[in-house]
């Protein structure tokens, strides 16, 4: 369980977030809707760390760990996809992969080759990268995929590194329309083994297929937190969106 308690954050005389709530069970995936400015990225910046709240409180399950550092968080519980790419285009898919157990190695096993892998991990990387649909491509260089793949890449490496929340900041974003198929199947299969996601996103309908309840953002507030169905047909998304 993540909670966080009344977010607040400022930049000089602009006060960017304003008293945020947030409550996400295991196994709950939460939408993060509202007009570009709104403080999407900022929340999501906030459970990274990497800004300094001018007051708040998190705690993540039943811990408190407000003092805890980015690089503490990234290793306990929280992986991040951002808008722009984190893969590393000049390795193959499985290197990519394989980077999510350099934690877990001995420095003398950093120095050895990918073989040299435990074969539980070298099986771990396997799944994914079928589960991906992007085994055949197993060895070749990332800079070979689209956007897209680059993106189910990305998140399919958080997978592999015990991550317990998912911070996701437009997913979809340059991906085609036949590959958020794929998104959606490896989103439900993270969520069903408890794990929590938090996502930013404008597309409602894909949002749709895995979300359990949307938090609605404007001016830094939250202005609504509903499932979806009464999300869809709420006028104040009309409102925030397209205006009066």
């Amino acid at each position: 369980m993540l909670h966080l308690k009344n977010i607040h954050w400022s930049v000089g005389k602009s006060h960017i977030l304003k008293g945020i709530n947030m409550t996400v069970e295991n196994g709950e995936a939460v939408g993060i809707v509202g007009p570009n400015g709104c403080g999407k990225t900022s929340l999501l910046n906030m459970i990274n760390g990497f800004n300094t709240p001018t007051q708040w409180e998190i705690i993540f399950q039943h811990k408190n760990v407000t003092s805890f550092s980015v690089e503490q968080r990234a290793v306990a519980w929280i992986g991040r996809v951002f808008q722009s790419f984190g893969i590393f285009k000049q390795l193959t898919l499985q290197q990519n992969l394989a980077l999510a157990f350099v934690s877990k190695l001995h420095w003398r096993q950093k120095l050895l080759p990918l073989s040299s892998l435990p074969t539980s991990y070298q099986a771990q990387i396997d799944e994914v990268l079928n589960d991906l649909d992007l085994y055949h491509k197993k060895h070749e260089k990332a800079w070979n995929l689209s956007w897209g793949q680059m993106r189910l890449l990305e998140i399919g490496r958080l997978t592999l590194q015990d991550t317990k929340l998912f911070l996701l900041d437009e997913p979809t974003a340059w991906v085609a329309p036949k590959l958020k198929g794929t998104v959606i199947k490896l989103l439900h299969k993270i969520i069903q083994t408890g794990k929590m996601v938090i996502i930013v996103e404008h597309d409602f309908g894909f949002l749709s297929e895995f979300v359990t309840k949307f938090f609605v953002m404007d001016d830094g507030k939250k202005i609504l937190e509903w499932d979806h169905a009464t999300i869809k047909q709420s006028p104040i998304i009309n409102e925030i969106y397209f205006g009066k």
